[in-house]
């Protein structure tokens, strides 16, 4: 008689990629604070800060097994400027291979900013983006000692469904008329995947 063997079913496990200490250090406080239930979430910033090596990484890590899902988080705009030779094959190669992206232009702040009003504007830097930033986030930087003490997650946790919402404004208005500069963040996807 065969022996039956108990198999213990996992949590899915998402990796997430990220371009910058920023990006590294909200997924980290997003896991904490939110204590999830039923996922693992594994932030883990690019060995360079850049797109090209961000997709990079992600598709060096597909052939690792212990992942079930794997997101790049990056910003666009310094591929609107110099896209870097070779992003598009392996854009287009990541995509092939399921892996998952939530890009921001200029930067991954336009999604904290959305927290507290649609993006009314093309901002053509992050400098922008910070500074209006501050208007809601008081002694916003992005130096590392400032993240980790104000524990950021915690801040925008009770605007996000405001985020959500607007975030899901500023897609629809770039549907219905495209325009390559217009600032977004899909950053909400990967938040919803993640929460639901």
């Amino acid at each position: 008689m065969a022996r039956l063997t108990k198999t213990r079913k996992t949590n899915p496990t998402v990796l997430v990629i990220v371009e910058g200490e920023t990006e590294q250090l909200y997924f980290s406080q997003l896991r904490g604070y939110e204590r999830l239930a039923g996922i693992t979430v594994i932030p883990k910033m690019a060995k360079r800060s850049s797109p090209y090596y961000v997709v990079k990484q992600a598709i060096e890590a597909i052939n690792d097994e212990a992942y079930d899902m794997i997101w790049c988080v990056f910003d666009r705009d310094v591929l609107s400027n110099t896209k870097p030779a070779g992003f598009d094959e392996i854009y287009r190669e990541a995509k092939r291979k399921d892996i998952r992206f939530a890009e921001s232009l200029p930067c991954f702040e336009v999604w904290f900013l959305m927290h507290f009003v649609i993006p009314s504007k093309y901002y053509s830097n992050a400098h922008a983006v910070e500074s209006e930033l501050c208007q809601h986030i008081k002694g916003y930087c992005k130096e590392t000692e400032w993240l980790r003490r104000s524990e950021l997650y915690a801040i925008l946790k009770q605007y996000q469904l405001t985020a959500i919402s607007n975030s899901k404004t500023v897609s629809a208005t770039n549907r219905k008329s495209p325009d390559p500069n217009a600032t977004f963040s899909d950053v909400v996807t990967l938040i919803e995947s993640i929460l639901k």
